[in-house]
């Protein structure tokens, strides 16, 4: 049935077009789903079966990772004076490939005649992004323990603030200064910086507000006559990634992402599946995908929680 829609849009033919655009017409849309967002910052590796890692006591499928080691410096010696030996190493650890699966849609063939549209091509769509969704919930567990749950509180790992809650809202100033945590994260300088910035789409309105004072009339101008995608096409060299999924990532709040090389990884060994079955009158299907990663190193990572917005 699909396929006789886009016949009929493809046809030329005004009063096909007509038919198709009434078809398409009857069918109301309730919501807006989107991708994944984290793909976005921590772009996905595909893995081989040369990446697997054989576990001693699991056969689950593990990817092993090396940890950049730290350096202990250099000392001033005297003449004749030997140099302190210091046995060097790096740390490995080690991530699994997990499952993301939907739930098993279900519906007689012969209740599908009568749609004007393909009933199942829209739920595999659906949850196809709720697959997504789930990677992204995943993402966002495994970075909140990173940058902990309370504001300015200091993490034992690294003895820095990650997460800090400033109360002038999403103004200049406040993204200026939020622009200098990470790089004051760590022990020692890590000459890291921020590279990008996630939040929801309502905190990336906060820019509409902003003031020919606070980045210039034609940075302004260009807000007010082409949207917010000035913003997004260069502001102080910082890459905006921005998501609907206000549950995840809540309203005022901006993480900051330092180079991705020094945050994590993220790997997929199935991409996004669908597995049809027809039983008896009946079709069933679900979608499924294989994914693992997660973040290993901290000092890449801020969270910001603008008040107000």
């Amino acid at each position: 049935m699909r396929n006789v829609l886009a016949e009929k849009i493809a046809s030329g033919n005004p009063t096909l077009q007509k038919e198709a655009a009434a078809s398409l017409d009857k069918f109301i849309r309730k919501s807006f789903k989107e991708q994944s967002y984290s793909d976005k910052i921590l772009e996905p590796q595909q893995l081989t079966t040369e990446d697997f890692y054989p576990h001693m006591t699991s056969d689950k499928l593990w990817v092993m990772l090396e940890i950049e080691p730290e350096c202990p410096g250099v000392v001033t010696m005297a003449y004749n004076t030997p140099a302190p030996i210091m046995t060097f190493g790096a740390k490995r650890t080690l991530t699994s490939i997990d499952r993301i699966k939907s739930v098993r849609m279900k519906k007689e063939v012969n209740e599908l005649i009568t749609w004007s549209v393909s009933l199942r091509d829209i739920q595999a769509d659906f949850q196809l992004k709720e697959l997504h969704t789930k990677v992204d919930s995943r993402f966002m567990a495994c970075l909140n323990a990173c940058v902990g749950t309370r504001p300015n509180t200091v993490m034992k790992a690294t003895g820095s603030v990650h997460y800090h809650r400033v109360y002038d809202g999403l103004t200049s100033n406040a993204l200026a200064e939020s622009l200098k945590y990470i790089p004051k994260l760590g022990y020692k300088d890590n000459g890291l910086n921020s590279k990008t910035l996630l939040m929801n789409s309502i905190t990336f309105k906060e820019f509409a507000k902003w003031k020919p004072w606070d980045a210039g009339q034609d940075f302004t101008s260009d807000i007010l006559k082409n949207g917010l995608q000035s913003v997004e096409s260069g502001l102080m060299g910082l890459k905006f990634v921005q998501t609907i999924k206000r549950k995840l990532v809540p309203d005022g709040a901006v993480y900051h992402f330092g180079d991705p090389n020094f945050i994590g990884r993220s790997y997929v060994w199935i991409e996004p599946t669908m597995i049809i079955k027809q039983r008896d009158h009946s079709v069933e299907f679900h979608v499924f995908c294989e994914r693992g990663g997660g973040v290993f190193v901290f000092i890449g990572l801020a969270k910001v929680e603008y008040t107000g917005v």
